[in-house]
């Protein structure tokens, strides 16, 4: 489990969705995008909460958010991390 406290989480998938829309973009922070063939999923940290918005990459429409609640779920966005070639840089 990623956050300590089930309020958080609760609170955020209680809400109707365009509450939970309106509370991506006023409070999350971007962390990561990965790409899916149909979908975009961008990943974004909110208060204690880490939160995927589910992008349509065909109408360009939100279809979902999902919160991440397992720590497993979030090593796809390191994976996809460019590695940085240290070497370059000395």
């Amino acid at each position: 489990m990623i956050n300590n406290s089930d309020k958080p989480l609760a609170t955020f998938d209680k809400l109707p969705f365009p509450e939970q829309a309106a509370t991506i973009w006023q409070k999350g922070q971007p962390v990561a995008t990965r790409h899916l063939p149909d979908f975009r999923l961008h990943l974004y940290a909110v208060d204690l909460l880490f939160v995927e918005m589910w992008v349509c990459r065909r109408r360009f429409v939100v279809t979902l958010f999902r919160t991440i609640t397992d720590t497993d779920d979030l090593l796809p966005y390191v994976d996809e991390r460019p590695l940085i070639n240290l070497n370059a840089y000395t």
